[in-house]
C-alpha cells in the first residue's frame, strides 16, 4: 500500500492561530485556564492521603484499645466466629495487634510489609460472612445485610484505604532530585 501526499497532509511549521472571537479556546488547542479546584487538587490530594493514613490508623488504635480494655462490642462476635476455642487472652491480644497495626500505619514506615499484614487482618474479618452467615445475612439473602453484616462489609472500604495509603510512591529526596532520573537499561 502506498501513501500519497494527498492522503497525509504535510506538516506545517506556522504558529497556531488564535481562536475566532466567541469560539471555544480549547477547540484551537490552547489549554483552558486552570480553575480554583484544579489548582487546589494536588495540595488537597497530598494532605488527604495523610489524613486518610491518620484516620485509618486511628480507627485501628481505637478499636484495638477497646478490645484490650474489654469494652469492644465486637469481642463476642470475634469469639463466636473463631473455629477454635479462644481463651480469655485472645481478644485482648488481638486488640494489641490492632493497636500495633494502627501505629504502624500512622508511621508510614515499611509500607511494603504493612500492606499484606493489614490486608490479611482485614480479610480475616470476612470470616464472619463465611463461617456464620446467619449472623451477617437476614433471611439467608446475601443482599440483606444485618448490622453485623454491615459492620463486616464496610471493611472493604478500610481495605481500599489501606491499599491507597501503603502504595503511594515515596516522595523523592533532595539527593534524588540532584541525581536526576534513573537510567534505563
Amino acid at each position: 500500500m502506498t501513501v500519497s501526499s494527498q492522503v497525509v497532509p504535510a506538516a506545517t511549521t506556522s504558529a497556531p492561530q488564535p481562536p475566532a472571537p466567541g469560539a471555544d479556546p480549547r477547540a484551537a488547542g490552547t489549554p483552558a485556564p486552570l480553575g480554583r479546584f484544579d489548582r487546589l487538587a494536588p495540595r488537597l490530594h497530598r494532605y488527604g492521603l495523610g489524613a486518610l493514613r491518620a484516620g485509618l490508623g486511628g480507627v485501628f488504635v481505637w478499636f484495638g484499645a477497646l478490645k484490650v480494655i474489654g469494652l469492644s462490642p465486637a469481642a463476642a462476635l470475634v469469639v463466636a466466629v473463631l473455629p477454635f476455642p479462644a481463651g480469655s487472652w485472645f481478644v485482648p491480644a488481638l486488640g494489641w495487634g490492632e493497636v500495633a497495626l494502627g501505629l504502624w500505619l500512622m508511621s508510614g514506615r515499611a509500607r511494603a510489609v504493612a500492606l499484606p499484614v493489614l490486608a490479611a487482618h482485614l480479610c480475616g474479618t470476612f470470616a464472619v460472612l463465611v463461617l456464620t452467615p446467619s449472623v451477617a445475612f437476614a433471611h439467608a439473602n446475601p443482599l440483606l445485610l444485618t448490622l453485623v453484616g454491615e459492620f463486616v462489609v464496610k471493611n472493604v472500604v478500610l481495605l481500599a484505604g489501606v491499599v491507597v495509603v501503603t502504595t503511594v510512591p515515596a516522595r523523592p529526596t533532595r539527593e534524588d532530585a540532584l541525581q536526576g532520573p534513573p537510567e534505563r537499561s
